[in-house]
């Protein structure tokens, strides 16, 4: 069992090395702005229609990344150099973000924020009503920062998000790599984990959108670095409990789901030090109230709000659980074709061994790290007499929790199989990668490459590294990582192009926010964003305002919801007959789409043309709307 690496590692401090100054940096960050110029290349070709644009920005990535991870896994490299070496990689994978949404917010999350947003700085107040998004207002932490950022600087609210989400960005990386330095005492192990963790498939595009979960993983692991300062205060540890209250409470009201798991990180850490040989009662002491801190602040937060999280979360874990279930009792049979999307359309081949080797690569390390870490923290450094190890004897029960916590990787991947449950994964994944960074990093420095010199063997590291990060990005966004250059049915960023966006604008310009609307999923986000308008959803209203486009022919139901809903304009897109829904869903997925076995006819929106009373008040072609306010009752 010693190749597992039971009692096989001892944790090393690094050597003092000079490394030549930033000399290295310098040439990497010369690498990075190259890449960065071939991946704007390509985000350019792909708007034109040009074939190699996808791989070409996916190469742009691989250059960027590898030569800097090939770099990091040697030996004689300082901590000062590593520091920096990660800080510019994060910095171009961020850039990335800019390069494929320059202009506007493209991600259908965004938009919901970014209403929320809007609303703060019209009314002057916080908690007001988000048509989109019901749950947000509870949690405006992302909102407040960013519009008090956008008042004092008078920059323009796009360019502000993006500053304060790179802000986020480069703290987030800062802190965790601190985090990794203090629990491994290593800055090989630190610079490396931030490495690993960077192939978690949310790290470089979903976790930079203008959401929530954004500012909130800075926030988890700001949290989880004072609690580690805190155990160096010894007596004087409440002296800085306070900071770590700020930091929490601002966590509780920015992300409910992060806010949590910060409990239950801390809860975990707690009962591991509580079955630990001869912990420090001063330690148990302090890590139980930090524990029931992190647990009860977001709890009492959520019921101070009306306990909103209940009802968002719970048919999301509901749904996700019955799939995996059912997965689980027939064998592997499931309702979600792997690299295919709801369009039918396959990801590549050469998408698909990317994706299957990272996964592949990621499960090789943690069996062969994950016993060398349990090591590493100490676990087999005392022995009985029968020379088995002895049980519950560590040295750093943190570092046996990230250790313990990687187990959420292969659970993410089982849920990542079925269709309700791949929301589930998603949200396993960027906590469970907090674990797994650390444990790939002590399997590079204590097997793979350990003390060696060899460049050639790093390299290699270097490009598995890659693959782990390209993997983990393609399995997140594949083949429509950029802005195509023809409009894509309910495909959310690819969906969102000029002519629809100057359609809501008119809406604002001609009609004046505040109007009750019927819309798709992509103009939803469109009119409430830009023209300001009262949308309907289902998760709002309880009614699909998507059946008055959806239906072939206007009855009863149709007539009934308009008047319930008090609809005052319908917004159809006639390109929704074009295909199928990329996302899997033209409106809700409610009753609308239940609907459509196919896409809609366009009889369907025409049917309004014939309706007395209607009128059809703008036309740019493919967009049109409807006025049907004699039909709801509205003056």
């Amino acid at each position: 069992m010693r190749w597992l690496g039971i009692g096989a590692v001892q944790p090393e401090a690094d050597a003092q090395i000079d490394s030549g100054g930033l000399i290295w940096p310098q040439l990497l960050a010369i690498n990075v702005a190259a890449a960065l110029v071939l991946a704007a290349c390509a985000a350019n070709a792909s708007r034109v229609g040009q074939s190699w644009a996808v791989p070409g920005f996916y190469c742009s990535i691989a250059l960027m990344f590898a030569p800097i991870a090939a770099r990091l896994v040697l030996v004689n490299v300082s901590r000062t150099e590593r520091i920096a070496n990660v800080m510019i990689v994060t910095l171009g994978l961020f850039a990335l973000r800019v390069i494929r949404a320059p202009v506007v917010f493209v991600g259908h999350d965004e938009y919901l924020h970014w209403v929320g947003a809007q609303q703060i700085m019209e009314d002057r107040h916080l908690f007001a009503a988000n048509v989109l998004f019901p749950i947000g207002p509870y949690y405006p932490g992302l909102e407040i920062v960013t519009t008090a950022f956008a008042n004092l600087s008078g920059l323009s609210f796009f360019a502000s998000a993006i500053l304060v989400l790179m802000v986020a960005r480069s703290l987030f990386i800062g802190a965790l790599f601190l985090i990794y330095e203090r629990i491994s005492g290593s800055a090989r192990v630190a610079a490396l984990g931030c490495l690993f963790y960077m192939g978690s498939s949310t790290f470089v595009f979903f976790d930079t959108n203008f959401s929530y979960a954004s500012l909130a993983m800075f926030l988890l692991t700001l949290a989880l670095l004072l609690d580690l300062r805190l155990g160096d205060d010894g007596g004087r540890w409440l002296l800085r409990l306070p900071l770590f209250l700020v930091a929490l409470f601002a966590l509780s009201m920015t992300h409910h789901v992060t806010a949590y798991a910060l409990g239950f990180l801390l809860l975990g850490f707690f009962l591991v030090e509580a079955i630990r040989r001869d912990p420090g009662k001063g330690t148990l002491w302090r890590c139980g109230v930090t524990a029931a801190l992190a647990v009860l602040v977001p709890v009492l937060w959520s019921k101070a709000m009306g306990n909103p999280g209940a009802g968002y979360l719970g048919p999301v874990f509901q749904n996700g659980l019955r799939e995996v279930s059912q997965f689980i009792l027939h064998l592997g049979e499931s309702n979600r074709k792997l690299f295919t999307g709801d369009d039918g359309v396959v990801a590549p081949l050469w998408q698909r061994v990317l994706t299957l080797g990272s996964v592949g690569f990621i499960c090789v390390g943690l069996a062969l790290g994950f016993f060398r870490s349990l090591s590493w923290a100490g676990l087999f450094s005392r022995r009985s007499p029968s020379s088995w190890p002895a049980i519950f004897c560590w040295s750093n029960s943190r570092h046996i929790l990230l250790t313990l916590i990687t187990i959420g990787y292969p659970v993410s991947m089982v849920f990542r199989m079925t269709r309700s449950g791949w929301e589930i994964g998603n949200r396993i994944g960027p906590f469970a990668f907090l674990g797994v960074g650390l444990v790939l990093a002590i399997c590079v420095t204590s097997l793979l490459q350990g003390k060696s010199g060899n460049v050639l063997r790093a390299a290699v590291i270097g490009a598995a590294m890659t693959v782990i990060l390209i993997g983990g990005i393609i399995s997140s966004e594949g083949p429509r990582i950029l802005v195509p250059a023809r409009y894509q049915v309910s495909a959310d960023g690819a969906s969102i192009e000029p002519m629809g966006i100057r359609a809501a604008e008119w809406t604002k310009e001609w009609l004046g926010p505040g109007n009750r609307f019927a819309a798709d999923r992509v103009n939803r986000l469109l009119l409430a964003g830009f023209g300001r308008q009262l949308v309907s959803t289902t998760l709002q209203h309880g009614y699909d305002a998507g059946v008055t486009l959806a239906a072939p022919t206007f009855g009863d139901e149709e007539l009934d919801v308009i008047r319930k809903l008090g609809m005052e304009y319908l917004f159809a897109d006639l390109r929704l007959t074009t295909g199928r829904p990329v996302v899997g869903a033209y409106f809700d997925g409610a009753r609308a789409d239940e609907m459509l076995d196919a896409p809609p006819l366009p009889a369907a929106t025409f049917k309004y043309d014939s309706i007395e009373g209607v009128n059809r008040i703008f036309d740019n072609g493919y967009s049109i709307i409807y006025d049907v306010r004699a039909l709801s009752g509205r003056p």
